[in-house]
């Protein structure tokens, strides 16, 4: 399965924090490390003001090279025209559109299809893949857009079937991609942390996220679910 992990804005504004996360996520399993740039509190409509989380170009600049550095897939997600941009400059392999743009911006949307990139497409569960913008270049995320997702909120399409490669996991704890992955899934996006204590009611985002231990439980568990029924080659002699 391949894991992206995702960054922000669990770094609590703190760069090399960011940087720490993005270590532990590599040597933990993941593919791929995810940032978010969106303007100074876009998200604050709770009252907490959140423009410590806003990434500047060069602070972005800083967290590539240092992925590039040491070996792991790095991206974003851009919610204006400028930071757009910015991913086009920095070469990011994949883009994204996330949930909540389908409705809040489609111009935008048609502009990130319109560059030559595979675009990971998060869909929300009141939304189906048939009412959607869509591109060939995308990879459609079956998304539960409530932060956190308990549990008993979350439901599946059918992988592939339906269209979808992945899942978007805003769930508490692991058991939701674990069971996403048995299930077929072949991409999990999910919030990471360096620690649990470090959840904040302004990053919401911690409540859903997961660790160190959990990343690695993830990917193990997911590869070792590929081997069940399948026999082993014969040894030839």
């Amino acid at each position: 399965m391949y894991i992206i992990s995702e960054i922000f804005p669990q770094h609590s504004g703190n760069l090399l924090m960011a940087e720490q996360m993005i270590l532990q996520s590599k040597l933990s399993g993941a593919s791929a490390v995810k940032m978010q740039l969106y303007p100074d509190n876009m998200f604050s409509n709770d009252g907490f003001d959140r423009s410590y989380l806003t990434l500047s170009f060069e602070s972005l600049k800083r967290l590539t090279e240092y992925s590039n550095k040491i070996g792991i897939s790095i991206f974003a997600t851009a919610f204006t025209l400028e930071t757009l941009e910015w991913c086009k400059e920095l070469n990011f392999p994949f883009l994204k559109v996330p949930s909540r743009m389908h409705k809040e911006n489609p111009d935008l949307i048609e502009k990130i299809y319109s560059e030559d990139k595979d675009v990971f497409v998060s869909v929300p569960e009141n939304l189906t893949l048939d009412v959607i913008q869509k591109s060939k270049k995308a990879k459609y995320l079956y998304c539960v857009s409530k932060y956190p997702t308990l549990l008993e909120e979350v439901s599946f399409p059918i992988f592939s079937k339906d269209g979808y490669l992945g899942f978007s996991d805003h769930s508490i704890g692991i058991a939701a991609a674990l069971y996403a992955s048995a299930k077929g899934c072949k991409i999990l996006e999910k919030h990471f942390t360096i620690s649990k204590a470090f959840q904040k009611s302004s990053e919401k985002a911690h409540l859903g996220a997961m660790d160190e231990i959990e990343l690695k439980n993830i990917f193990n568990l997911s590869n070792e679910f590929k081997l069940i029924g399948k026999k082993p080659k014969k040894i030839s002699e």
